[in-house]
């Protein structure tokens, strides 16, 4: 995918940006989302002759230098509103908020002076959700800027102001990955199976058996610890079986995938699985 870039000549400058972050992601941005100005804050932007453009995690906005915006007409507090959609269908599954596909994220600064992330731990929290009867899960950002006249109403306006950059972070979900296995034949016999990693350092042979929701029945394990999902893992593990030294039985698990991670609200557990043919 192209970055999206922006080359500011002098007749403009950069007031703000808002950058979304999610530590599941390879390159933590977090870009499946949608973000617009609310009716007052679109006129206002227009009036002003303020450009919103898009970068790949969130947005930047553009001023014009034009010396009537340093008219004391121009001076005093801006409140600035924005709409914000996450369009990721597994984005309840990987980050770490409440359960309901049904909550809106409220998000505003504290200052205009200086950077600082748009939510007052190192994660976006519960702290930051409202539910709400409306399905999905969205969001608004409140923003409170020129309380300095440092971008409009003053003729050193220019010289004094700096962009200012807010951000968004979203943290991965804890997960226990739990690895079923079936097979087309009757009967498996896994004492003789177990979990390994590609140094064999440790074995893994705790089987169980349930019952899955269409009736199919399958053995499983629980890779116990907790792990935060991620878009890329980079642990490798491989179900072996103990036998003669004439046959040789290995198979590399796939790594989990976000569609398979569920809620299990008796053991308030994450979990992530992975079927596996044998």
């Amino acid at each position: 995918m192209l970055k999206n870039k922006y080359n500011f000549v002098s007749s403009f400058s950069k007031l703000l940006s808002v950058q979304f972050y999610h530590n599941f992601y390879k390159d933590n941005l977090l870009k499946e989302i949608e973000v617009f100005a609310d009716e007052d804050t679109s006129r206002f932007l227009k009036s002003h002759g303020i450009l919103m453009r898009f970068i790949e995690n969130g947005f930047v906005l553009i001023s014009k230098n034009d010396p009537k915006f340093e008219s004391q007409n121009f001076a005093g507090e801006i409140n600035l509103a924005f709409f914000l959609k996450i369009k990721s269908n597994f984005f309840l599954n990987i980050t770490d908020i409440p359960y309901s596909n049904s909550q809106k994220f409220i998000f505003q600064n504290t200052q205009d002076v200086s950077n600082e992330k748009l939510h007052l731990n190192e994660f976006v929290d519960q702290k930051n959700t409202q539910s709400t009867d409306k399905d999905g899960i969205f969001g608004e950002i409140y923003l409170n800027i020129n309380s300095k006249n440092q971008f409009f109403g003053s003729e050193v306006a220019r010289e004094i102001s700096n962009e200012l950059v807010y951000s968004i972070h979203f943290n991965a979900r804890k997960v226990i990955f739990r690895y079923n296995f079936f097979s087309t034949d009757s009967v498996i016999d896994f004492k003789k199976y177990f979990i390994t990693d590609e140094q064999d350092s440790f074995k893994l042979n705790n089987f169980d058996t349930r019952v899955l929701a269409n009736g199919m029945s399958v053995y499983f394990i629980l890779i116990e610890e907790e792990t935060l999902a991620s878009q890329a893992y980079t642990k490798k593990l491989y179900l072996k079986k103990d036998d003669d030294f004439l046959t040789y039985f290995s198979i590399f698990l796939p790594y989990p995938k976000p569609n398979t991670i569920n809620y299990d609200s008796m053991k308030n557990v994450y979990f992530n699985d992975v079927f596996v043919k044998i």
